[in-house]
């Protein structure tokens, strides 16, 4: 009976399963749980240990327009850091798949900010670009500027472009790292086919790259959306206090107004899970879209 069951039939059938299944028991045990307990947090399930007896006070309390303009802030910002990175990425990693074979120099130019965690790499940026900082003494002396205040003002500034030049400096090689590798081996597969029906290069990216990365390169500004969505370091040392980012305002809560406030923290942060896998959804069936039209970009 038992060599017969179907048990063993499918597990026969789906030796590759059992390749994935320790990290796939490591994902639900921690994060699925730690999001089930967060969520437990939020809506008020643990009286006893945070207080506030009232369901979805957290959620109750973020509705405000306050929340609501920081949310837009922090979305907006995301969404032009990963489209940003997206497209010079793409440019980038073009560039490198057709004239740097013999430049090796510029791959590890480019694989170099990987080393280099977000918060220094804020900090750096911040000792260049502030108005005491490097550039500014190199304008003074220069005769550029009259004084290190004539300098224009790139950090907490009122647009946010501090923050935009951090996050683009570690995310752009994140995107051409992703596609290069693709980027090349299409060009040199597909180069010869092109030549020989006529085709030019700006053919070539626009009729058969673009269509192939296309998932893999909207997949990859996804996760920086995703990852700029949610993380502080930067926002905190190089923006404005009335931006109002929302995980800065959700680390605050957490670490400076005790026990009874990291509901509201935890609420914070969901909602950014939540915007991040609504865009993540959509973006998936867009390309499911896409896919039954025949993969057609234009």
């Amino acid at each position: 009976m038992w060599p017969n069951s179907k048990l063993l039939n499918f597990l026969n059938g789906h030796k590759g399963l059992l390749g994935i299944l320790p990290a796939f028991l490591f994902v639900v045990f921690f994060f699925a749980g730690g999001f089930v307990q967060s969520l437990f947090i939020s809506i008020g399930s643990e009286e006893s240990f945070y207080g506030r007896y009232e369901g979805f006070w957290a959620y109750k309390e973020l509705w405000n327009p306050s929340f609501f303009h920081s949310l837009g802030v922090t979305v907006a910002m995301a969404a032009t850091v990963s489209v940003t990175s997206g497209i010079l990425g793409f440019i980038i990693a073009l560039l490198l798949a057709t004239m740097s074979s013999k430049r090796i120099w510029l791959h590890i130019l480019f694989q170099l900010p990987f080393g280099v965690p977000h918060l220094l790499a804020a900090y750096l940026l911040a000792q260049v670009f502030m108005q005491t900082g490097w550039y500014s003494r190199i304008a003074f002396h220069l005769g550029w500027v009259d004084s290190y205040e004539a300098f224009p003002i790139l950090l907490h500034d009122q647009w946010g472009i501090g923050v935009l030049l951090a996050y683009m400096w570690k995310e752009i090689p994140f995107i051409v790292l992703l596609i290069y590798p693709f980027f090349k081996k299409i060009l040199e597969e597909w180069k010869d086919t092109v030549k020989m029906l006529g085709g030019s290069f700006s053919q070539t990216i626009r009729w058969v790259v673009i269509p192939i990365l296309l998932p893999l390169w909207v997949g990859g500004m996804w996760v920086v959306f995703a990852f700029a969505l949610g993380a502080y370091e930067i926002p905190a040392l190089m923006a404005r206090t009335s931006f109002g980012f929302i995980p800065v305002l959700a680390w605050q809560e957490y670490t400076q107004f005790g026990l009874e406030r990291q509901p509201i923290a935890i609420a914070m942060n969901l909602i950014l899970a939540l915007v991040s896998f609504l865009i993540g959804f959509t973006l998936l069936m867009l390309q499911k879209n896409w896919y039954k039209k025949g993969r057609r970009a234009w």
